[in-house]
């Protein structure tokens, strides 16, 4: 089952089931959305998703500067710009936002399930993935607790492939 992500807030997306990235539905309408919004916070997933790394990472590091430092909000930016330098391969710069949000969001069981899943992902792609699956299995824990059922699908997803390349 393919799982649509947005399409109502911001354009539509599905996760490749390979890579674990995100594919949006249709290319034009997210360039004229970001366009039309460029200060809104998902512009800085949706130019990556894009694959217009320099505009991501530039508006990832604005809406981060934008935050009060410590505060969720502050927290879900700066997971948004680690995304930005995973998907640049600018891997350590992309774990240490990823520490310094869950440090912010410990008390905030959704929001450190998006951390995780992020990390997951990140993991994945390093080649690491024993602890890919560690963080994909606390994203789950902690989104079936939440019980929204598209993000605990997304996190089964995630556990699915990056399972195909443990050992056994």
């Amino acid at each position: 089952m393919t799982v649509v992500f947005g399409g109502a807030e911001f354009p539509a997306y599905v996760i490749d089931n390979e890579t674990l990235r995100e594919e949006l539905l249709d290319e034009d309408e997210t360039r004229e959305w970001v366009e039309e919004t460029p200060q809104d916070p998902h512009a800085v997933a949706l130019l990556r998703m894009l694959g217009e790394l320099d505009a991501a990472l530039a508006a990832g590091q604005d809406r981060l500067l934008e935050r009060e430092p410590g505060t969720p909000a502050w927290a879900v930016a700066a997971v948004r710009l680690a995304h930005v330098h995973h998907w640049r391969e600018e891997f350590v710069d992309a774990h240490e936002l990823l520490d310094a949000a869950e440090e912010v969001l410990v008390d905030d069981e959704p929001r450190t399930a998006l951390v995780h899943q992020h990390r997951a992902k990140l993991l994945f792609d390093e080649g690491r993935y024993a602890e890919a699956h560690a963080a994909a299995v606390r994203a789950l824990r902690l989104r079936e607790r939440a019980g929204d059922a598209g993000l605990v699908a997304s996190t089964r997803q995630t556990l699915g492939r990056i399972g195909r390349e443990l050992p056994g």
